[in-house]
């Protein structure tokens, strides 16, 4: 096929994306006979009929429909790498909408804020804390901080891995001191705990930790506390109410004052990954893609220091 032959593909996908010649002329500016004279040409160059035509409507036949999903993503890979050009000359500005669970934004956000919002004067940020699943297309967010143990399975989402984070269990030392240490796994199982909602199975919290020789053990339990909120957990556990299997990062600080105390060190959770997820950046705005490249260089370096405090206070 000869370079000018794109052009075609191009006719063709305008004409089933607008349902018609006279929606894709008006969509495209090209005049409705040359549409039609082009993709009349292009079936007869592949031997094939692409259309079904009627007075009123236009259908694809089976060879169309196979062309134009091969046809639709050659289009509209050439339109980003036109989108990414003209990006360059746009100045970034607006609001971006942002949405992370409180604790990672106190954790990991707050160090890094300052600088994007000073050297972006013209941005403006709008982070939305919240620990459910959002869902970034639906909701209109244009980027979300994310932690959870499998980094996979969002449908139309781009995720960056950034780092991890161990999950460990901890409490409070007067809680400890009041119903006793365990001193194997399997005691956990009398004392109170606190969970998430999104680890819930069949009615109860399911814990699967792995021992200090690489053993997994599943762990089911009712908590006196479910909830995905992190920062409610680790304020509860605080407050000496049960055992919460949380982010080493989060709570190394509070060990360290002696506010929880690392609990069964042995044993740890999957580490939760720490991503950044936004849409397909096809026609990714100038303001969204300057938070994301920040956030790109910046956070991965703010994760691996919370984990080098968290590694040190370990084996202090």
């Amino acid at each position: 096929m000869h370079a000018h032959d794109l052009n075609d593909l191009f006719y063709f996908v305008a004409v089933v994306r607008n349902r018609g010649f006279s929606a894709a002329s008006r969509e495209t500016g090209i005049e409705k006979t040359r549409l039609s004279r082009r993709v009349a040409g292009l079936e007869k160059r592949l031997g094939v009929r692409l259309l079904q035509r009627s007075t009123r409507s236009i259908g694809l036949t089976e060879a169309g429909a196979r062309f134009y999903e091969r046809c639709q993503a050659t289009v509209e890979e050439a339109e980003a790498a036109y989108e990414s050009v003209a990006n360059l000359r746009g100045e970034p500005v607006g609001n971006v909408r942002m949405s992370c669970p409180l604790i990672l934004a106190q954790t990991y956000l707050a160090p890094i804020l300052p600088g994007y919002l000073a050297s972006h004067p013209k941005v403006n940020l709008v982070i939305e804390p919240t620990d459910r699943e959002v869902d970034l297309i639906e909701e209109r967010f244009d980027l979300a901080l994310l932690a959870r143990p499998d980094a996979s399975g969002m449908s139309g989402v781009v995720l960056k891995h950034l780092g991890s984070a161990r999950r460990i269990l901890v409490a409070s030392p007067h809680f400890l001191d009041r119903a006793g240490r365990p001193a194997s796994l399997e005691e956990l199982t009398r004392f109170a705990t606190l969970g998430r909602s999104a680890d819930v199975r069949d009615g109860r919290v399911r814990w699967e930790l792995t021992g200090p020789s690489g053993e997994a053990c599943v762990l089911n339990h009712l908590p006196r506390l479910q909830t995905n909120d992190l920062r409610l957990q680790f304020e509860t556990a605080i407050s000496g109410i049960g055992i919460a299997l949380l982010p080493e990062p989060i709570v190394a600080a509070s060990i360290a004052s002696g506010l929880l105390e690392h609990v069964l060190p042995g044993w740890s959770a999957t580490p939760n990954a720490l991503c950044l997820a936004y849409p397909s950046p096809r026609g990714i705005l100038p303001s969204v893609r300057s938070v994301l490249d920040y956030f790109l260089e910046q956070l991965p370096a703010v994760i691996r220091e919370r984990s080098v405090v968290a590694d040190a206070l370990r084996s202090a």
